[in-house]
C-alpha cells in the first residue's frame, strides 16, 4: 500500500477513536436524572427559620421628590428622597441621557467619575471641509474631570459635585454639571 493510503486510514481510525474520549453531550438531557434536594445540617435549620421570620425594614420609599439645596460655602447639592440604590440608577441614567462620559464608577464609595465640558459645541457633519476640520483641527471639546459623589442620609440621598482632587464645588462649571443632573432627573420625574 502506498503511504498516503496508510495515512488516510490511520487518520480516520484516530478520528473515530476521539469520539470515545470526547463524547457528544447534546443528548445528555435524555439520560439525566433528577438531583435529590440538598440536606441541611441540623444546626443550620434553626438559623434558616430565624432568617425567614425576621422582618425586612425598608428605610425610605421610592418617591419622586427632588430638591436643589444651596447653602453656600461648598455646600450645594441635590437631594432625592429615595434610597441610595434607586438614586444611583437615576444618576447613571441622567448622565447617559445627557451624553456625559462616565470614565469610572465605584458604587461602594458612591462615586461617578465623569468628563464634562459645559461649553461643548455640536459637531457639524455637512461637507468635506467639516470632516477635514474634525480630523485635523483642534479638539473642540475641552472636557474636565469631575466626581459625582452620592451619600445616603436619613432624609434621602444627596448628590455632590467634586473636582478631580475631591473638593466639593459650589460655583463654576461643577455647579453647571449639578444643575444639568438636577434638571434631567426632574424632567424624568415629571415625564
Amino acid at each position: 500500500m502506498k503511504p498516503i493510503r496508510l495515512i488516510i486510514i490511520f487518520s480516520f481510525a484516530c478520528l473515530a477513536a476521539c469520539s470515545q474520549f470526547f463524547p457528544d453531550k447534546e443528548k445528555d438531557y435524555v439520560n439525566s436524572r433528577e438531583i435529590l434536594p440538598l440536606q441541611i445540617p441540623p444546626g443550620m435549620e434553626a438559623e434558616k427559620l430565624a432568617a425567614e421570620t425576621e422582618e425586612v425594614i425598608v428605610p425610605l420609599t421610592l418617591s419622586k421628590s427632588i430638591q436643589y439645596i444651596d447653602q453656600g460655602e461648598n455646600n450645594t447639592y441635590v437631594r432625592i428622597n429615595s434610597p441610595f440604590a434607586h438614586v444611583w440608577r437615576l444618576v447613571g441614567k441622567a448622565l447617559t441621557q445627557r451624553v456625559i462620559e462616565i470614565t469610572d464608577k465605584n458604587r461602594s464609595m458612591g462615586i461617578y467619575y465623569v468628563q464634562y465640558d459645559p461649553d461643548v459645541q455640536a459637531v457639524r457633519d455637512g461637507s468635506f471641509w467639516d470632516e477635514f476640520v474634525f480630523f485635523f483641527g483642534n479638539d473642540a471639546n475641552q472636557e474636565i474631570p469631575y466626581q459625582l459623589f452620592l451619600t445616603e442620609s436619613e432624609l434621602g440621598t444627596d448628590i455632590f459635585v467634586r473636582d478631580q482632587l475631591g473638593n466639593k464645588l459650589s460655583q463654576g462649571d461643577g455647579i453647571k454639571l449639578l444643575n444639568l443632573i438636577f434638571e434631567t432627573i426632574q424632567e424624568d420625574f415629571e415625564g
